[in-house]
């Protein structure tokens, strides 16, 4: 059987600034299993993550970028279609990273089935997928989180930040969490019962307000967006305190990057500051699944979903993501 796959390429790398749908072109390609052990795939939900910004340049990176004009990949949950695999049967639903595109072929190796609890099958690409492990592999793996400490999260109502300000709290920690529009601020305080929420774009000074505000200092920040913000929390973090960097979203479109005049602080402080890739853990997830799935039986986890309907709109929908304009986990709906 011979589909046409839509899927979306990237046409020209983006040095600086945010991408936009002119960077983008949408191609048909003829697809059909050729081989044994090969599976047709039809995409139900596609991710769209803040890395991906990093894969649109030209430069070296911990990542090799997209191909130009060539189909772009990311994390996708699908149905199988046709099957020439003894370990996939038809209507498997499956995880991949077969992303920015409707349907696809590939090697039964590079599916993963999904056994889905009583959730939403898109929880897979948020709680339950890339951006809970990276939440849970920042905190207690990298982190090393212990209960009862003050913690900072900055993005905290996107789809990592969401997930770290409850995995925090369940350890019984006080969370203070920063975010950008006042109705983000009124979910992380009313819904995910943050200690505290403000709108970091309506402070003047960060770390006159974080003095204000918790006195004593962080034990832990989760950092997800670096430049001029991280600057400031090292100048509240506590003695030994740790800083575990998992993004920069405030650097990845900036013309000119800023970087960090206080290193003092870090010494004076003995503060410990590490960043990760998740890419480093994608087959430490056993413990990760169990707590978090025990954590949603129980009821202590909840999350929202940005969903942009139709491929095509998968450009849009990721310039929307890197200017903060989702609540939650950003996805794409076939």
């Amino acid at each position: 059987m011979e589909i046409l796959s839509k899927n979306i390429v990237l046409k020209d790398y983006i040095p600086t600034g945010t991408p936009s749908t002119k960077n983008f072109n949408v191609r048909e390609i003829p697809i059909k299993i050729s081989k044994d052990k090969e599976v047709l795939v039809k995409n139900l939900w596609i991710s769209v993550d803040p890395y991906m910004r990093t894969r649109m340049t030209d430069r070296k990176n911990y990542i090799p970028p997209f191909t130009l004009n060539e189909p772009m990949d990311g994390s996708a949950i699908g149905e199988v279609i046709e099957t020439n695999s003894k370990i996939f049967s038809k209507g498997d639903l499956v995880y991949s990273f077969c992303g920015w595109r409707d349907y696809f072929v590939t090697n039964e190796e590079n599916l993963e089935k999904i056994k889905p609890i009583d959730v939403p099958i898109q929880a897979y690409l948020g709680p339950l997928g890339f951006t809970g492990h990276t939440a849970y592999v920042g905190l207690f793996n990298i982190g090393n989180l212990q209960p009862e400490k003050t913690v900072l999260v900055s993005s905290a109502a996107g789809a990592v930040g969401s997930m770290v300000c409850q995995f925090a709290k369940i350890m019984g920690c006080k969370v203070i969490a920063s975010t950008g529009t006042d109705e983000k601020v009124e979910w992380l305080k009313n819904e995910l019962l943050v200690d505290h929420a403000f709108n970091y774009k309506k402070v003047e000074n960060l770390v006159l307000y974080f003095k204000d505000k918790c006195p004593d200092g962080f034990d832990f920040y989760f950092d997800n967006v670096g430049g001029e913000f991280l600057e400031s929390v090292i100048y509240r973090m506590k003695n030994f305190g740790k800083i575990v960097i998992c993004g920069r979203i405030s650097q990845m479109n900036a013309t000119s990057p800023t970087g960090l005049k206080n290193m003092a602080h870090v010494l004076v402080k003995r503060l410990t500051i590490r960043g990760f890739l998740i890419f480093d853990h994608l087959k430490d997830r056993a413990k990760f699944e169990k707590d978090v799935s025990k954590w949603i039986k129980e009821g202590k986890l909840q999350w929202k979903e940005t969903v942009v309907q139709g491929l095509e709109n998968s450009p849009e929908a990721f310039a929307n993501l890197l200017e903060g304009k989702n609540i939650g986990k950003m996805l794409i709906k076939i």
